[in-house]
């Protein structure tokens, strides 16, 4: 069985199907053929993280020249999947699969700023990543620093920052703007008060005068982690500024290049992808995407599942609280993925998506057999009738979202 389309060899072993009695049967496999948006979703420790690991590994045994034409893009907010490049210990449960240990090419960057912070893992980290300032508006600044516009320092910045496109292009630094800052005619107090701020923000590690291009990173024939918990050093506003910024990149590098790609058809020439198709993968969407309120990579996000179908741009998130993710984002998800729910608001948010196809009682009636077990979900995609239970299989890579346990630091005996 294949979800959401009919090309074994463009589709990922997602696990098998489980009956009554919890006993497996044929294989579910998931379409990669074409653009999804897809939704996975559960309580805390119901194997939510550990499914989306499985799909990185399925996106990455497909075909080499299929391989060539896409990116798969993890925006790791929780710093857990690095480990796709570690084998999984657990072998005697993938021979019980038939399947066999394995690690994955996936290259890791980080803030470049950090890079003693992760000096002693770095062989899993390979590079950092930096940012142009001028990446970013005023308004975007004001956001990060919390400045609230009807405050004076928030003159003084966009006063800054004005400057500093003059003299320097898009080629300035944070440095350059506390250098316009001690040079304002502005009072100590408010000059200081934009000076704390703008060295916090330097102290990131993510900012610099020779930022990475987007095209540097998002590559053709490469799956990439974008560490962005920053080992524990970012705020959580920065992560989604920076996510808001790179979805609206690759959304808007792709799209133009969609539209050639098509000239290219009408023509009748040789198509090749300049900017790569993309897998993105985004953990904890709900931080991301909140229902109620608007962070700063809502609206790209949004764009993207609304829009990313035509320049073959794909969306893959997992969430704990699919109630308290942006219904403008779940209601366009072509496929779920439901691990076990308990909360009534994250049942009722998934009820309503699923009830599109299929009656209330049917889904309270799936909701409750939904076993207690790690890695059992349902499974459904828009174009299919049918809700498919499946037991997610093994992952083949270390799994490094899993909770500590006192026990693992226990002396051997």
């Amino acid at each position: 069985m294949i979800i959401g389309g009919d090309k074994e060899e463009l589709s990922a072993y997602l696990g098998r199907k489980f009956d009554s009695d919890n006993e497996l049967g044929e294989p579910v496999r998931l379409d990669l053929n074409e653009p999804h948006m897809v939704t996975v979703c559960g309580k805390r420790g119901s194997g939510k993280s550990h499914t989306l690991g499985v799909m990185m590994e399925e996106l990455m045994t497909l075909p080499t020249q299929v391989k060539s034409n896409l990116n798969g893009l993890v925006i790791d907010a929780m710093g857990i999947y690095w480990s796709l490049q570690v084998q999984t210990p657990d072998t005697d449960l993938l021979e019980d699969w038939d399947l066999s240990p394995s690690e994955y090419p996936v290259k890791v960057y980080y803030p470049a700023g950090l890079e003693e912070q992760y000096e002693e893992i770095q062989q899993y980290f390979h590079e950092g990543f930096e940012l142009y300032p001028s990446e970013l508006s005023v308004e975007d600044w004001l956001y990060l620093l919390d400045i609230d516009e009807t405050q004076a320092q928030a003159g003084l910045l966009s006063q800054v920052i004005e400057e500093a496109e003059e003299d320097f292009g898009q080629y300035y630094s944070i440095m350059d703007l506390l250098d316009k800052v001690e040079a304002s005619p502005e009072s100590a107090n408010i000059k200081d008060a934009l000076h704390r701020r703008l060295e916090k923000a330097k102290n990131w590690g993510i900012f610099s005068s020779s930022g990475s291009k987007i095209e540097e990173i998002v590559e053709g024939g490469e799956f990439v982690v974008l560490d962005l918990s920053g080992a524990g050093a970012l705020p959580w506003n920065v992560r989604t500024m920076l996510t808001g910024i790179l979805v609206k990149k690759m959304y808007n590098k792709r799209s133009f290049d969609r539209s050639r790609e098509e000239v290219k058809k009408i023509k009748g020439e040789h198509t090749e992808v300049n900017f790569p198709l993309v897998w993105l993968f985004l953990d904890e969407a709900h931080l991301f995407a909140p229902s109620g309120h608007s962070e700063p990579s809502t609206d790209p996000l949004v764009e993207w599942v609304r829009q990313g179908r035509r320049p073959g741009l794909s969306l893959v998130m997992a969430t704990q609280q699919p109630g308290a993710l942006d219904n403008r984002i779940l209601s366009q998800c072509d496929t779920l993925i439901i691990h076990r729910l308990t909360a009534g608001q994250d049942s009722d948010a998934v009820g309503d998506k699923i009830s599109e196809l299929h009656d209330a009682q049917t889904i309270s009636h799936y909701m409750q057999q939904i076993p207690k077990e790690p890695g059992y979900a349902y499974a459904m995609n828009d174009d299919a009738e049918t809700i498919v239970p499946v037991k997610v299989r093994p992952r083949k890579s270390w799994h490094a979202g899993e909770s500590a346990k006192l026990e693992e630091f226990l002396p051997e005996t």
